[in-house]
């Protein structure tokens, strides 16, 4: 997310789309990290079963959602949000990592 004219608050539009941008923020869900040296990365699974390695810088979700932070237990997003009078808001999303043991509890 950057600053547009008048220094007022609007998404890049000249940058190239990640594919997670293709997926509503409520489709995507985290399910592990991983740690290189001092980077984390976190893995996010799509509803048609994809998943993604993604790391601080990378965007997902469809409201220009650039990830801030990613901890063994959630990833936070700063997204850009359009208002009804076109002024564009930031609001920030977490995703929290899944838990394997409540998944199979409800399936029984």
């Amino acid at each position: 997310p950057g600053k547009g004219s008048a220094g007022r608050l609007q998404p890049d539009f000249n940058r190239r789309r990640e594919p997670l941008e293709a997926y509503p923020l409520e489709t995507i869900r985290m399910v592990g990290t991983l740690q290189r040296g001092r980077a984390m990365y976190a893995l996010l699974k799509t509803n048609d079963r994809n998943v993604f390695q993604v790391r601080e810088g990378n965007y997902a979700g469809q409201n220009f959602g650039v990830i801030m932070s990613i901890s063994e237990s959630e990833l936070r997003l700063k997204e850009l949000m359009q208002d009804s009078a076109g002024e564009w808001t930031e609001r920030t999303s977490t995703l929290f990592l899944e838990d394997a043991d409540v998944k199979q509890e409800q399936k029984k």
